[in-house]
């Protein structure tokens, strides 16, 4: 096992803050159509991303994995993919999923869930291709 480089770390330290941004900007784009609940969810994702990024470039989490480039490549792309995908998503529901599911790869990542992180980013990839194919 390998912990992640310095340069793994802060490329999906960046997309988390990124990907935070994103559903910030989302929801100010689409206010009106979120309910009290929504908006609070929201707001949850955008801090627990922001927090994971601070936990990883602080050191406070120091994932290991056998293939680490491997890995972080494939976080920094989803990442990508789910910042990119809030664009055009039309359905509120499928983005807060979006967000959601980036808050759990987080979460996976930070525990070196291998499986969890796996599992993530085909629920994530599955959510955004049906979407695009709307």
């Amino acid at each position: 096992m390998e912990d992640l480089t310095t340069d793994q770390i802060i490329g999906i330290a960046t997309g988390y803050r990124n990907m935070a941004r994103a559903l910030n900007e989302f929801q100010v784009r689409r206010w009106p159509e979120f309910t009290h609940e929504q908006q609070l969810d929201v707001n949850a994702y955008q801090n627990s991303l922001l927090n994971r990024a601070h936990d990883l470039q602080s050191l406070l989490v120091r994932p290991a994995f056998k293939y680490p480039l491997d890995i972080a490549t494939d976080i920094v792309q989803a990442t990508d993919t789910a910042r990119n995908s809030l664009k055009i998503i039309r359905n509120l529901t499928v983005a807060l999923n979006v967000g959601a599911i980036m808050v759990a790869l987080a979460s996976y990542v930070a525990r070196a869930n291998l499986r969890g992180i796996q599992t993530a980013l085909r629920e994530l990839r599955e959510l955004v291709m049906l979407e695009e194919e709307k």
